[in-house]
């Protein structure tokens, strides 16, 4: 799971104040809503009331709970994350999460089979809408990691681990052990991009925590609960899913164009056609991954290394 390591080093941007403060503003002008919407009294008319001393107090209490707020949520956001990616669920739902990612993959599988067939089969030029309906599937199919055991319960758990899982299937390369090694030789716009990513995935968790956080003001405002609902079914299915799709294509079009150089800071022969690859890659992760004292592949010469006569 990538996640923990993106986390450490490329999820930071984030944790701004800017995003984090914003969200909190919402959530605590909603809640200053419904508190007044389900009182006698608005909260600033019991504040006039009070002392100057205490009047203080409470605002100062006011701005030490939005603060801290904001704090306890973005340190929340990693562990909700890995929580919709669907790890850590009870046995029971995560096998039906899992069956019912298998049972989409499978409707998936045969519409892409019947648009493929219609494509190959047509005599002229084909559909727009058909051509289109392909594609829409076939990036869908993507997104589902065709192994059952290898599948979570989660779109957004299978989108993530779809992007892990294939740069083994096209290059042998297991991605989550290569995946530090691999950072540190990526270009700086490229690691820029995937920081961007993951910040904007980490803003979009903290949305939805915030949105089903806002439950906590049904007790003064009874529509608070299905605003929460609402919101943070809107936060998922929509500002969600775009970050999470957009990191998964970003992983994995890292190993696409940047694991030459891995091979090359490694000292490592590189490959020299797709089937070669795929044992190349699998070696090196196991090199990587537990070291080795075989005498084979001989190492490549650094650039400046003085030739031997």
């Amino acid at each position: 799971m990538l996640n923990r390591f993106l986390d450490a080093v490329a999820g930071r941007l984030a944790k701004e104040w800017l995003v984090v403060g914003t969200q909190s503003l919402v959530f605590w002008a909603g809640g200053f809503a419904a508190v007044a919407w389900g009182t006698d009294r608005s909260p600033t008319d019991r504040l006039r009331t009070l002392t100057p001393g205490t009047q203080t107090l409470v605002v100062a209490a006011a701005l030490l709970a939005f603060v801290l707020s904001g704090v306890a949520v973005g340190r929340l956001t990693p562990a909700v994350l890995t929580f919709l990616e669907g790890y850590g669920w009870p046995g029971q739902l995560r096998r039906y999460g899992t069956t019912r990612q298998e049972a989409r993959r499978h409707r998936l599988r045969e519409r892409w089979e019947r648009l493929r067939a219609a494509l190959g089969n047509a005599a002229g030029p084909v559909a727009p809408d058909t051509y289109d309906a392909f594609v829409r599937t076939d990036a869908a199919l993507r997104r589902i990691p065709g192994a059952p055991e290898r599948q979570l319960p989660t779109w957004v758990g299978n989108t993530l681990r779809a992007a892990e899982l294939r740069p083994y299937q096209k290059y042998g390369l297991d991605a989550v052990k290569c995946w530090p090694h691999l950072w540190l030789v990526l270009p700086a716009e490229a690691r820029d991009q995937i920081a961007r990513a993951r910040a904007a995935l980490d803003s979009a968790v903290s949305a939805l925590i915030w949105s089903a956080g806002f439950i906590v003001w049904t007790p003064w405002a009874g529509w608070a609960a299905p605003v929460a609902a609402v919101t943070a079914a809107a936060v998922y299915r929509g500002a969600l899913r775009g970050p999470c799709a957009a990191l998964a294509d970003l992983l994995e079009a890292s190993y696409d164009l940047h694991r030459t150089a891995l091979y090359t800071a490694l000292r490592w022969p590189l490959p020299t056609d797709p089937a070669h690859e795929r044992e190349s890659g699998k070696l090196l992760t196991a090199y990587l991954w537990r070291g080795s004292d075989a005498p084979v592949p001989v190492f490549i010469p650094p650039p400046d290394a003085p030739e031997c006569h």
